[in-house]
C-alpha cells in the first residue's frame, strides 16, 4: 500500500497516510474532516532524504526559503 500526503481543507493540517488505493481519502487526524486533498510530495532518494521539490502555492511563501524553488517555504 502506498503512502500519500494529504492536506485538510478545513484546518490546514498536512499529514501522510497509508492508503489502499489512489482514490481513497482518509479523514484528517487533527479535526476528523473528510475534506482532504492529495498533495504532490517529494520522492525519497537513496539515503532516506527527500529530494527538493516545489511544494506548490499552498504554503503562501510564509516560511524560510531554502531549496531554490522560489516558493518561500522550508522543505
Amino acid at each position: 500500500m502506498p503512502i500519500y500526503e494529504f492536506k485538510c481543507e478545513k484546518c490546514g493540517a498536512v499529514f501522510e497516510e497509508l492508503t489502499r488505493g489512489a482514490s481513497e481519502k482518509p479523514n484528517c487526524p487533527e479535526c476528523r474532516s473528510n475534506q482532504v486533498v492529495k498533495r504532490m510530495s517529494a520522492p525519497s532518494t537513496p539515503g532516506g532524504k527527500s529530494a527538493d521539490a516545489p511544494c506548490g502555492s499552498d504554503c503562501g511563501g510564509t516560511r524560510a526559503h531554502t531549496c531554490g524553488c522560489n516558493c518561500g517555504c522550508r522543505h
